[in-house]
């Protein structure tokens, strides 16, 4: 029973030394590779691929994927209207709601800052073509029919 509490002290005094090495500015413990933006009307549905830093990993693994929700939503604080859908260890999928207005035949989706740069975002337009951009802070002005 020693050696057991021995080693838990000696495993929170190391996490506890560490942690202030591992964590790093807000959010930079996630990492987003790769997002798709699917438009459908005046909604929308981001798919989400991204890394996590060890700090970020071992939460994970200690309080389960859902812990990540908050800093998943900071991503699309311009957005009113967000609901996570899905989220695990690599991959998460979030609505986005009322995020065009209908403007005679066309959607029109107003310019969107992101809470975290993406390296790959691709947009797809509900007619079938996507538009690829890199290194993306904000998602621009946008138009698109609705079939």
């Amino acid at each position: 029973m020693r050696l057991v509490a021995l080693l838990f002290a000696c495993l929170l005094i190391t996490s506890l030394a560490l942690t202030p090495a591992l964590a790093q500015e807000e959010g930079e413990y996630l990492h987003i590779k790769e997002m798709s933006l699917r438009f459908d009307g005046d909604d929308a549905t981001a798919t989400i691929y991204f890394d996590l830093d060890l700090f970020g990993d071992l939460y994970v693994f200690a309080f389960g994927s859902r812990h990540l929700e908050p800093e998943l939503v900071k991503v699309f604080s311009d957005f009113d209207d967000i609901h996570v859908g899905e989220i695990g260890r690599e991959k998460a999928v979030i609505s986005l709601n009322n995020v065009s207005q209908k403007s005679d035949e066309l959607y029109l989706f107003n310019e969107k800052e992101l809470g975290l740069n993406v390296d790959d975002l691709t947009v797809i337009y509900p007619s079938g073509p996507s538009k690829s951009l890199s290194n993306v802070h904000v998602i621009p002005n946008l138009f698109y029919e609705f079939n």
